[in-house]
């Protein structure tokens, strides 16, 4: 006597609709999440490593793309007025340190002016902050 077993149905998961999710997840995440800094007018500071812990500094001052200097606000100052707000707040005096916040594609030129500027005002230390970048692996 035979026995009739029935015959198995193999099924198959469809793997279409997955790439396509994974792929709409892929393009989301590329498109929304775009990073960003938190410096005003889109300064793109360069990136370093950090060997100390970091100490804020009581007076910061952005160098922008333009190679124009700016305190608190969208307008523009010259070293002179920086240096002057220097020294009417003591911080050389006191022998704090600035802070510079410089766009990676600020000149050279207006750095070194900086320097000069702040120097005369009697700034011994200016700490120019950029993005930290940890160490990349040396092909371990």
């Amino acid at each position: 006597m035979k026995i009739d077993r029935p015959r198995r149905k193999f099924k198959t998961i469809d793997l279409l609709p997955l790439i396509n999710v994974v792929f709409l997840l892929i393009l989301f995440v590329l498109i929304a999440g775009r990073p960003t800094t938190d410096h005003p007018n889109e300064i793109e500071v360069a990136l370093s490593t950090q060997e100390a812990a970091y100490i804020a500094a009581p007076f910061s001052v952005r160098l922008g793309a333009d190679d124009k200097f700016y305190l608190a606000g969208n307008a523009p100052k010259s070293l002179s007025e920086i240096a002057a707000q220097v020294a009417q707040t003591g911080i050389g005096a006191q022998g704090l340190a600035v802070e510079l916040i410089a766009d990676r594609r600020a000149h050279a030129a207006a750095l070194m002016d900086f320097r000069q500027a702040m120097a005369k005002a009697g700034v011994g230390e200016i700490r120019i902050k950029t993005e930290f970048a940890p160490e990349q692996g040396h092909g371990n």
